[in-house]
């Protein structure tokens, strides 16, 4: 939109291009406009649609299980082994480790250590 230099603004005028340039800019839109059909010809063709990916079964299966995994997680007795080798282990380590702060506790409390002791010796 090239406008002169010493352009008035007039509110009755529709355009303030040239004729050339409106000739231009409906070129353009014509242009625009048989781009536009051939894309619709191109992509919304019944006869010739695209053509998309193969389908496997085992890809979708593991997809699936990923965004919801508690429907595939069946009884079984090797899942109950897992979950209480699981459990089992994280129970015992904290059984073990409350046995340990008790007993330090209580060596604290008795006075049985002191408080270079506390800290690991010599520091």
């Amino acid at each position: 939109m090239a406008k002169s230099s010493n352009s008035v603004f007039n509110p009755w005028n529709t355009f303030y291009e040239t004729s050339e340039e409106q000739a231009a800019i409906k070129e353009r839109a014509k242009i625009r406009d048989a781009m536009k059909a051939e894309y619709r010809k191109r992509y919304t063709n019944p006869f010739n649609p695209p053509i998309g990916h193969l389908h496997d079964p085992a890809l979708q299966h593991q997809f699936s299980a990923q965004v919801s995994y508690a429907e595939y997680l069946r009884p079984s007795p090797k899942l109950g082994l897992i979950a209480f080798g699981v459990l089992g282990a994280a129970g015992l380590a904290m059984v073990i480790r409350g046995r340990l702060k008790k007993r330090r506790l209580q060596q604290y409390g008795g006075g049985e250590l002191t408080y270079r002791e506390r800290w690991g010796g010599n520091t």
